[in-house]
């Protein structure tokens, strides 16, 4: 590794280990910890905590994402330890996972954690390239089969409604403005099936966060932020702008997890 690229790893382990690039993204640089309420606070260890952009929620700075617990009671011990953010997704080990945390959480206090949910606007994948039909009954199918896979996530969760809602994987500007599946979120929102909006993205992340800032949809940004992207400090620059225009911006692959 060059000398430049171990200061670079450095630098954003640093970051990491100042709260800086956590899961849970300050607003902004100097912004205060939000102090949760006491009757949510674990007993046993002091948590850090920041407010999720304009939602109001408050979390702590490290969440736990899902997507390869298979064991229950890791979930359980997360919880306990006081994590109350848990991120799922509706194809995540084909809906067991998603049934798990239903089962987890079923008899805990609502207000006591906060469940992500990611679906995707269509199995496979072509709207995240920004590839959607061009006739208004494929259209409509598109949407039809988007709000029953939403409706399968919250039967899973055994929930009414979910804390944020993503709009899963995209890549291009086009899909975070798709006209048509945009319109089936606001619908969800107002039908209380989910909290607050969201897009996750993996990839041309620069481009999404600020498609999600001009939609004045999106609530909530999920995106991968690490030191082995190239163009990480583009994506810093992003997500500055989501902050500075109040969306709750939460990073995932921190530690370059499935990146090559």
């Amino acid at each position: 590794m060059s000398q430049k690229g171990l200061v670079d790893r450095r630098n954003f382990m640093k970051m990491a280990a100042t709260g800086m690039a956590g899961i849970c993204l300050a607003p902004s640089v100097g912004a205060e910890q939000t102090e949760l309420p006491a009757h949510l606070k674990p007993a046993s260890r002091k948590l850090i905590y920041r407010t999720l952009g304009k939602t109001g929620i408050t979390l702590p700075v490290i969440s736990m994402g899902v997507m390869n617990s298979d064991n229950p009671n890791l979930v359980r011990a997360a919880l306990d330890a006081g994590i109350m953010h848990l991120d799922t997704a509706w194809w995540y080990q084909s809906g067991r996972n998603e049934e798990m945390i239903g089962d987890i959480v079923k008899d805990r206090p609502r207000d006591s954690y906060v469940i992500a949910t990611k679906v995707p606007g269509s199995v496979p994948l072509p709207y995240a390239r920004g590839v959607f039909p061009d006739d208004e009954v494929s259209r409509a199918t598109l949407v039809d089969s988007f709000l029953k896979r939403v409706d399968t996530s919250l039967k899973r969760l055994r929930l009414e409604y979910v804390d944020i809602l993503y709009l899963h994987n995209v890549w291009t500007r086009e899909a975070v403005l798709f006209e048509s599946l945009m319109e089936a979120l606001a619908k969800l929102k107002k039908e209380g099936k989910a909290k607050f909006l969201g897009i996750s993205t993996h990839r041309n992340e620069p481009a999404v966060i600020e498609a999600a800032i001009d939609s004045k949809l999106y609530e909530v940004v999920l995106t991968a932020y690490n030191f082995k992207q190239d163009h990480r400090l583009d994506v810093q620059s992003a997500i500055a702008k989501a902050a500075q225009a109040g969306l709750g911006v939460i990073a995932m692959k921190t530690l370059a997890g499935g990146v090559p």
